[in-house]
């Protein structure tokens, strides 16, 4: 289980998240709504290790990660697909997955079929750049590259960002079949309310750097949505 424990982090000298406190359980979806700027990328990166905690505890299984790195913390089973992807657009897509292989448990030096078998438009494009791919190609990659390692928890922000609907609905199938396997512990931000809805376990609604609201999909109604996330 992923545990954040009243994690607060910021950028300078300004405090961006106050006392954030969430729980994902292995086989469950949690989505982190909120409007933009409200601090769900900062509460991803703080997760992951790119931005140090100024307090507050970070914790999965039970182990404190609040104070080790990133790649300590993909090694403990985080996997990490970032908003705007960051994959590698010099190296080629085969490459690119193979930096997935870094934070394996295993050492592992092939690229696991499982995480091909969800995506598999990828190996006709092992030859190619990944700078040369579509938006929604590249997201592929990058999701692609994450479940490389077999990750435990897997962090999401915004994988359904200006991509073709085709291929929305080709990673709600992948986080149905990753649920579905009841292993994986899944933390998502997402704008869209229809796919959040359409997947989601639970949901946490940030404002101003803090959780706002919590609760199931029937309690997610209007009344909900007008207050916290309507523009």
């Amino acid at each position: 289980m992923l545990a954040v424990q009243q994690l607060e982090a910021g950028y300078g000298e300004s405090i961006i998240l106050r006392n954030v406190t969430l729980t994902v359980k292995p086989g469950q979806v949690v989505c982190l709504l909120g409007r933009n700027g409200v601090g769900k990328t900062t509460l991803m990166k703080s997760i992951m290790g790119l931005l140090k905690a100024r307090g507050g505890s970070v914790a999965y299984n039970g182990t404190d990660l609040t104070k080790r790195a990133p790649g300590q913390r993909a090694k403990s089973g985080i996997g990490y697909v970032p908003q705007g992807r960051e994959i590698f657009g010099q190296l080629s897509v085969y490459e690119n997955l193979l930096l997935g292989l870094e934070a394996s448990k295993t050492k592992a030096t092939s690229i696991p079929e499982e995480a091909i078998a969800k995506f598999p438009v990828l190996p006709e494009m092992y030859t190619r750049r990944g700078g040369d791919l579509s938006g929604g190609q590249q997201q592929q990659l990058a999701f692609a590259r994450a479940l490389a390692s077999k990750p435990e928890v897997l962090l999401l922000d915004e994988p359904c960002e200006g991509i073709q609907p085709s291929i929305v609905d080709d990673i709600r199938d992948v986080i149905r079949s990753i649920k579905s396997d009841g292993k994986t512990a899944v933390l998502l931000v997402e704008q869209s309310l229809e796919f959040v809805k359409s997947i989601g376990d639970y949901f946490y609604i940030l404002e101003k750097g803090a959780i706002a609201w919590e609760g199931g999909l029937d309690a997610l109604n209007d009344e909900v949505v007008r207050k916290y996330l309507t523009v």
